[in-house]
C-alpha cells in the first residue's frame, strides 16, 4: 500500500469545525481510506469497516457513489488523506477551520471632521478581518479581532463593508457610514439639548420656591413680633441668609 505522504496532492479540501467533507474519488471494494500512513477504514464486499475509533459514527461510505464522507469535523482531522484501491492511490489535503463568525460594527467616535467605525468578531482563528470601501481594500488584519476605520466627512457617502473570512468561507457586514455617523452625532446633540432645556425649566422653579419660602418665613416672624416676641435685627438677618442657602 502506498503512503499518502508519498503521493502528489490532487486537491485541497476545506471545511469548518462541526461541518463535513466528502472525498471526491469513488472507492470500490476492495479499497482503503488512509490518513498519512494510518489506515482509517477499509471497504470490502461486506461493506465499510472503520479501524480508527475516532472516526466511528463520523465516517460513512456510499456504496452507490463509492465516496467517503467525514462528518462532525474536528480541528485535528486536518491532514493528508488518500484513497487506495489496487495499485492506484490519490491524495487530498484537508484543512479544517473554525467557523467564520459574522462581524459586528459600532461607531466609536464622531466629530465634525471624521467618524470612526470599529469592526469586531469574537474570534479570528486562521482568518482575516478586512474593511472595504466599495470594492477597494482599505484595511486588513490577520491577528486582531477588532479593526478600526476612520472616515472623513467627504467619505461618508461611500459604501463600506467589513468582511470576516478564512479559507472555508466569509461573512460580510455592510455599513451606511453616513446614516450611522449622523445618528450618533444627532443623539449626542439631542442629549445636550435636553440637559439645557431641563436646566431652563428647573432652575426658575427652584428659585421661585426659595423666594416663596423666604417670604413665608418673613411673614411668620413679623406676626411673632406683633405678639411680643422680639429678635435682634442682626440675628434675624443671619437666620434669613442661612435659610436661603439651605434651600438653594
Amino acid at each position: 500500500m502506498t503512503s499518502s505522504a508519498d503521493q502528489e496532492i490532487k486537491q485541497n479540501l476545506t471545511s469548518t469545525v462541526g461541518g463535513e467533507v466528502t472525498i471526491p474519488v469513488p472507492v470500490k471494494s476492495p479499497g482503503f481510506l488512509v490518513k498519512f500512513t494510518l489506515v482509517i477504514a477499509s471497504v470490502s464486499d461486506s461493506g465499510l469497516q472503520i479501524v480508527v475509533k475516532g472516526f466511528l459514527d463520523r465516517l460513512s461510505w456510499d456504496r452507490d457513489t463509492g465516496w467517503f464522507t467525514i462528518r462532525r469535523l474536528q480541528s485535528n482531522d486536518s491532514g493528508i488523506y488518500s484513497v487506495n484501491q489496487g495499485d492506484t492511490s490519490e491524495s487530498f489535503k484537508l484543512s479544517v477551520y473554525d467557523a467564520v463568525l459574522e462581524p459586528g460594527v459600532t461607531v466609536t467616535s464622531v466629530s465634525s471632521e471624521r467618524c470612526t467605525l470599529l469592526c469586531a468578531v469574537d474570534q479570528l482563528s486562521g482568518g482575516t478581518l478586512s474593511w472595504y470601501q466599495g470594492e477597494v481594500l482599505v484595511n486588513q488584519s490577520s491577528t486582531q479581532r477588532s479593526l478600526p476605520l476612520t472616515v472623513d466627512r467627504l467619505g461618508l457617502q461611500s459604501s463600506y463593508r467589513c468582511v470576516s473570512a478564512n479559507p472555508a468561507g466569509n461573512l460580510t457586514r455592510s455599513v451606511d457610514a453616513n446614516t450611522s455617523c449622523t445618528v450618533q452625532q444627532r443623539t449626542g446633540d439631542e442629549d445636550e439639548g435636553k440637559h439645557i432645556r431641563l436646566n431652563q425649566i428647573v432652575i426658575p422653579i427652584v428659585s421661585v420656591m426659595v423666594l416663596l419660602s423666604i417670604c413665608a418665613i418673613v411673614i411668620f416672624f413679623v406676626k411673632r413680633r406683633k405678639k411680643g416676641t422680639h429678635l435682634q435685627g442682626k440675628y434675624f438677618f443671619l437666620f434669613l441668609v442661612q435659610t436661603y442657602y439651605m434651600l438653594t
